[in-house]
């Protein structure tokens, strides 16, 4: 019988050799981007996994490495050292349990003890249709050099969702940060009646975790999901940034398919709500989403998002 470990590294080592064989294809073609970063060869969206460890920026992202269009998600992996020189790594996530069988969805990373912990969404497809037949769960994977990744036996540590109203099934993109004595984490949600909403959780040790509330939720035109959440602190201030689906167009505003934004605050650690202004746009272009924070050795909090939108066309 084949090991968990071994399994996903089968499929790791599968997928890079299909990339691989396409990379120089890729290299030749006229519209091969030269400064933004992208994958060797085939499909990328959302930024997975952004941090600082061990002296250089460490960039994951949602990749199908057998095909142009969307399929089930890897993550890729890119680091520099300076933000503009970019190294390319092996995958660094595969689907290969039965919890994350249809992808390992998005997802954040932090140290901890030396060593690097993915936290990431599994997906299972239940049915025919991906927006209503799915199961999610969170996980954990970790390396000891930032580079492979082994899938923690305990997973996945957060195997459902709360009591309340709650979406069952719609529940991913975990962002983790520590503060004090306490990891935490938000995760995207929607209410039962879809509404946008953010969940919030605890742990002492990234694997047992402690459900805390809901966080912030949809009021008046903010969707009917909130994708990507992430929360830091800046200037004094806890901002939110999250990536609602289905905000209308008001006037000149939100005439992406989906939007990024943000909304400042105050988070009680203690309730788990956060007191925060309106909702604001953080690009008023048309190909900005999922963005993702991390904050570097120089104390600067650096923003990076998928440069494209899945209704554009693209060469």
């Amino acid at each position: 019988m084949k090991t968990l470990k071994n399994q996903h590294q089968e499929k790791i080592s599968k997928a890079m050799k299909s990339v691989l064989n396409e990379q120089e294809a890729v290299n030749q073609n006229y519209w091969r981007l030269q400064y933004h970063v992208s994958t060797p060869a085939y499909w990328m969206n959302d930024p997975n996994g952004f941090c600082f460890y061990k002296g250089e920026y460490h960039l994951f992202y949602q990749h199908h490495p057998y095909s142009l269009e969307w399929g089930p998600m890897f993550w890729g992996h890119i680091k520099s050292r300076d933000l503009t020189h970019w190294e390319h790594l092996p995958i660094a996530l595969a689907p290969s349990e039965e919890y994350d069988q249809d992808g390992c969805f998005s997802g954040s990373a932090v140290e901890k003890d030396g060593k690097l912990y993915a936290m990431y969404t599994g997906n299972v497809w239940t049915g025919a249709n991906y927006d209503t037949d799915l199961r999610q769960v969170q996980c954990l994977a970790v390396s000891e050099d930032g580079v492979h990744f082994n899938k923690a036996a305990q997973n996945p540590v957060i195997g459902s969702v709360p009591e309340g109203n709650i979406h069952p099934d719609h529940f991913r993109d975990p962002k983790v940060w520590k503060k004090d004595d306490y990891y935490y984490c938000v995760l995207g949600s929607r209410t039962k009646d879809h509404e946008g909403q953010v969940l919030l959780y605890r742990s002492r040790d990234l694997m047992d975790w402690e459900f805390i509330n809901i966080m912030a939720k949809s009021q008046g035109n903010l969707g009917f999901m909130w994708e990507c959440p992430d929360l830091f602190s800046l200037g004094g201030q806890d901002v939110l940034v999250m990536s609602p689906q289905g905000v209308k167009p008001e006037g000149d505003l939100y005439h992406n398919l989906h939007q990024a934004g943000y909304v400042k605050g105050k988070l009680d650690y203690q309730t788990g709500l956060l007191q925060h202004e309106d909702f604001q746009l953080l690009d008023y272009g048309f190909d900005f989403y999922a963005p993702q924070t991390t904050e570097d050795e120089h104390g600067r909090r650096i923003m990076i998002a998928w440069m494209a939108m899945w209704e554009s066309c693209m060469p």
